[in-house]
């Protein structure tokens, strides 16, 4: 009865070979699927990665050179001043704030007033957000930042580097001000 025994074992490898092309044919299916259902146009996810600073060193952006005054670079801070015209910027600092302009993937842009400027000259500043950072007391959640930040939201930002001079910073905590 050999003959029995090799049809048996063929009918089994037979068996094996369509469960493998069919389990193959469904893989490659998900997977078409899944391309297809990831690229939709209407998908926006701008990640946006900051340059790393790890350094402690002040920026370039409004930097004032020897011969420049705040009077010929920025009118303005004489009849609007955020800080007394006399006294000089602190060359560490770790604290903004701002009202968000624009919510991205992972950041948020604030209208900064010029507090970390020597020009004390008004900029967007872009506010990165990461699994570190704390966003109300809640760490790393980007569902909940872009759930419970709102655009027009006043917010305080602290870096846990320095942000004098620069546009763009990773922040180590944001906290809603609220206006009531």
């Amino acid at each position: 009865m050999p003959g029995i025994e090799k049809s048996k074992n063929q009918l089994k490898d037979n068996k094996k070979i369509i469960i493998t092309f069919c389990a193959l044919i469904i893989l490659i299916l998900g997977i078409v699927w899944f391309l297809n259902a990831t690229n939709k146009n209407n998908l926006s996810l701008e990640v946006y990665v900051p340059t790393p600073e790890a350094s402690m060193e002040v920026g370039n952006t409004g930097f004032l050179e020897e011969t420049e005054t705040i009077e010929t670079i920025n009118p303005d801070a004489l009849q609007n001043p955020v800080r007394p015209l006399d006294m000089p910027i602190p060359k560490d600092i770790f604290h903004t704030a701002g009202p968000i302009i624009a919510i991205q993937a992972n950041s948020v842009i604030i209208r900064g007033i010029g507090t970390n400027f020597d020009d004390q000259k008004k900029r967007d500043l872009t506010v990165v957000i990461d699994e570190n950072t704390k966003v109300n007391g809640v760490k790393g959640d980007l569902e909940y930042f872009k759930t419970n930040l709102e655009l027009g939201d006043e917010i305080s930002i602290e870096a846990a580097y320095n942000i004098h001079g620069k546009t763009e910073f990773l922040a180590k905590y944001i906290n809603t001000i609220n206006n009531d």
